[in-house]
C-alpha cells in the first residue's frame, strides 16, 4: 500500500491512502482537522476554543474541579498523622493486683522490688523479670503498654496497635487501598454509563459523610469498614472530577488542569502538615473532623457544576449540550448564537478558509483527480461511521478486543503501578530524612513544588514519552545511588554523607512527582471518549495495588534497608524500555470513540518508509509500507 500525503502551495496538507489506484480514506489533516458538517461531535474542540477557552464560566467550572484535589491529597496521607508511631514501653505490674509472673505470686509488686526481691526490664514490647536467682519471666507486655504522649493522640497508641499488632496500622492504610481500588472500577464506569456530573457530586458528599463519621469509630474495625468506603468514595471524586476538567478544555491547553493541579496536589499536603501540626496536641478524632470539614462546599456543588459536553455528545444529548454552550457563552461574552451556528454546521476556524477548492488537482496513476472529491470519496467509502449516530458504550471488552489497545492499557497499568508505589513509599518514609517528624514530612513535600515547575514549563514543549523516559532515569539512577550509599561497608566515612543519601531521596521523590504528574495528563490522552474515564480508572485500579503494598515498606525495611530502595530503582529503569511501545498524544486531538482509537494505533504499529516528491505544484510525501 502507498500513502500520500499532499501539500498545497498554500499550506493545506491533506494525507490519503491509495491501494491499486483507488483512494479509500482520508486519515488526518495537518493544519486543524477537516469535520464533516453533518457530525457536530467533530467540531466540538473548535466550539471550546470559540467560547473562549479560561472565560468566567471556564475559570469556575476548574476551581470547583481543582478543590477536591486538596480533600484527595489530604485522606491519602492522612494516616500519617493520625496513627503515628507513638513511643511506648510496656507497663509495669499493678502495685495493688496480685500479679502471677512465671508461677510466682506477688501481692504486692512494688515492694517486692524495693525489697530487692524482683528487678524489672521493661522494653518496647517485651519485659523481663529477675531475682536474686535468675530470670523468672520474660514475654510480651502481660498488662499492656505505657505511652509517652496522651494515648488518644494517634489510633495507633488508642487501640494498641503496637508489637505484635503493629502491622494492623499499617493494614489499615492497606484496606482504604483496596476501597480505592473498587471505587476507581466501580464509579469511573458508571460516569461513563451516568454522567460525569452526578457520580462526582454524589460520591463527593457521601466523602463528607463518612470522613466525619471515622472520627467516631468505636473501635477497630468500624475505622478499618469506613477507610474501606473513604478509599472509594475519594476515587469516586478524584477521578471523575478530573475527566470533568480534562473534556471542558479544548486540546491546544489540555495541559493547563495538569499545570495546575501539580501545585494543587503539593499544597493539600502541606495544608494537612499543618493542621495535623496545629492539632498535635488533640486527639486524633479531632483532626478528623476538621479535614473531613474540608469537604463542605460539596453540599452546593449540584447547582454549580455542569455535565461534560464531550460525553453528552457522545450521548447524543444535543438538546443539553446547546443549553450548556449558551449558558458558557453568556457568562463569556460570547454571542451565543453564533457559537450554536458553528456548533451545528462543525465549521473549523483554522480550516474552513483553506480546504481545498476543486481547482486544486494532483495526477495520480495519469488522471487528475481533485482534492476536495477525494475528500468526499473518501469519507463516503470508509468513513462513514463518523457520521452515524453515537454507539452503545463497548465497556470492558473495548480493552482486550483490539491487540493494540491491549498493549496499550497494560504498559499504562504497569506505568500507574511503578509511580504510584515510588511516589507513596517516598512520602510514608519521609520522617527518616530528619530527626524530625514535621521537617522531614515538609521536605519531602516542599520537593513537589519545583517539580510542579519544570512540568509547568516543558509539558507544552517537551512530548510525552521523552517526558516519562528523563523522570524515570532520574528516580531510579538517584534510588540506586542512595541504596548504594546507605548500605555499602565504609560509605559512612564519605564527608557530608549525611546529607548526601537524603539529597538523593529527595531527588528520586523530586523524578517521581514528575513522572507521576505526566500520567494523569497521558492516560486521559490515549482513550476515547467512551471508555476515557474507565480506562483512566482501570489504570488507578492498578495503581492500588501499590498502594497496598506500600505501608508495609517501612516493615521490610528494618529487616533488610536496601530492599524498597533496590525495588524502585529497578522498577523505575525498565519504564524506559516499555514506554518506546506506547504511542505520543502530544498535540493530537482527543479520540472520540474506540474506532478512531484503534485506527490511530494500527497506523501507528505499522512500519513505513518515507520518501517527497514535488509533482503538478504540489509536495508529495508517500509512505511505502514494509
Amino acid at each position: 500500500m502507498t500513502r500520500l500525503l499532499v501539500a498545497g502551495e498554500e499550506g493545506k496538507q491533506m494525507e490519503t491512502s491509495l491501494r491499486n489506484g483507488e483512494t479509500l480514506s482520508i486519515v488526518s489533516a495537518r493544519k486543524g482537522n477537516y469535520e464533516d458538517k453533518k457530525s457536530p461531535a467533530g467540531s466540538l474542540d473548535d466550539v471550546l476554543t470559540w467560547l473562549g477557552w479560561m472565560g468566567p464560566y471556564q475559570r469556575l467550572q476548574c476551581f470547583l474541579l481543582m478543590l477536591p484535589i486538596i480533600d484527595s491529597a489530604m485522606h491519602s496521607i492522612s494516616f500519617i498523622f493520625i496513627g503515628k508511631f507513638v513511643d511506648h514501653r510496656c507497663a509495669p505490674f499493678s502495685e495493688w493486683i496480685p500479679e502471677t509472673v512465671g508461677g510466682h505470686s506477688f501481692s504486692n509488686f512494688t515492694s517486692a522490688k524495693s525489697n530487692g526481691g524482683l528487678v524489672v526490664d521493661a522494653k518496647r514490647c517485651t519485659i523481663t523479670v529477675t531475682n536474686n536467682s535468675g530470670e523468672i519471666f520474660s514475654g510480651a507486655c502481660p498488662n499492656g503498654y505505657t505511652y509517652f504522649e496522651p494515648q488518644e493522640r494517634s489510633f495507633v497508641s488508642e487501640w494498641n496497635l503496637v508489637c505484635d499488632e503493629e502491622a494492623l496500622s499499617d493494614a489499615s492504610q492497606t484496606v482504604m487501598a483496596v476501597g480505592a481500588m473498587v471505587g476507581a472500577f466501580l464509579f469511573t464506569a458508571m460516569a461513563d454509563k451516568l454522567g460525569r456530573k452526578p457520580v462526582y457530586v454524589v460520591s463527593h458528599i457521601l466523602l463528607l459523610v463518612s470522613a466525619a463519621a471515622t472520627a467516631f469509630a468505636p473501635d477497630l474495625m468500624t475505622f478499618m469498614a469506613l477507610r474501606f468506603v473513604l478509599g472509594a468514595l475519594q476515587q469516586g471524586v478524584n477521578l471523575t472530577s478530573w475527566i470533568l476538567m480534562i473534556e471542558l478544555i479544548p486540546t491546544l491547553k489540555r495541559d493547563w488542569p495538569s499545570r495546575v493541579s501539580n501545585f494543587v496536589w503539593p499544597s493539600g499536603l502541606l495544608l494537612l502538615g499543618l493542621v495535623c501540626f496545629l492539632c498535635r496536641d488533640l486527639s486524633w478524632r479531632y483532626t478528623e473532623l476538621v479535614l473531613a470539614s474540608f469537604s463542605c462546599y460539596s453540599l452546593i456543588q449540584w447547582c454549580l457544576l455542569d455535565e461534560s459536553l464531550r460525553w453528552l455528545t457522545v450521548k447524543g444529548r444535543t438538546g443539553e449540550v446547546e443549553r450548556i454552550i449558551m449558558k458558557a457563552a453568556k457568562r463569556n461574552g460570547v454571542k451565543p448564537a453564533e457559537v450554536l451556528e458553528k456548533y451545528k454546521f462543525g465549521e473549523p476556524v483554522s480550516t474552513s478558509t483553506d480546504l481545498p477548492t476543486t481547482s486544486d488537482l494532483i495526477n495520480i496513476n495519469g488522471e487528475k483527480i481533485s482534492i476536495k472529491e477525494t475528500t468526499k470519496i473518501a469519507l463516503d467509502k470508509n468513513d462513514s461511521a463518523l457520521l452515524e449516530d453515537p454507539q452503545p458504550d463497548p465497556g470492558l471488552s473495548a480493552f482486550v478486543s483490539n491487540k493494540h489497545i491491549l498493549l496499550v492499557t497494560v504498559i499504562i497499568c504497569y506505568l500507574w503501578l511503578v509511580d504510584s508505589l515510588s511516589y507513596v513509599i517516598l512520602t510514608i518514609t519521609s520522617d527518616s530524612l530528619t530527626k524530625d517528624f514535621y521537617l522531614g514530612y515538609l521536605l519531602s513535600i516542599l520537593v513537589e513544588m519545583p517539580a510542579a515547575c519544570v512540568f509547568w514549563l516543558l509539558v507544552s514543549r517537551v512530548k510525552r514519552r521523552t517526558w516519562i523516559v528523563g523522570a524515570h532515569l532520574i528516580a531510579g539512577t538517584t534510588l540506586a545511588l542512595s541504596v548504594v550509599l546507605s548500605n555499602v561497608p565504609g560509605a559512612e566515612r564519605i564527608s557530608g554523607i549525611d546529607v548526601i543519601v537524603p539529597v538523593l531521596s529527595l531527588l528520586a521523590k523530586f523524578g517521581t512527582t514528575v513522572a507521576f504528574n505526566l500520567l494523569w495528563l497521558y492516560t486521559p490522552e490515549l482513550f476515547p471518549t467512551t471508555i476515557r474515564t474507565t480506562g483512566l480508572g482501570l489504570a488507578s485500579v492498578v495503581s492500588k495495588l501499590a498502594g497496598m503494598a506500600a505501608p508495609f515498606a517501612r516493615t521490610l525495611s528494618r529487616h533488610y534497608p536496601w530492599a524498597p530502595g533496590a525495588v524502585l530503582s529497578g522498577l523505575c529503569l525498565t519504564v524506559p524500555l516499555l514506554i518506546q511501545l506506547m504511542p505520543e498524544t502530544y498535540g493530537r486531538d482527543l479520540p472520540q470513540t474506540v474506532a478512531e482509537m484503534e485506527s490511530w494505533l494500527s497506523q501507528k504499529s505499522r512500519k513505513t518508509k518515507e520518501k517527497t516528491t514535488k509533482k503538478d505544484g504540489y509536495e508529495i510525501l508517500t509512505f511505502e509500507e514494509d
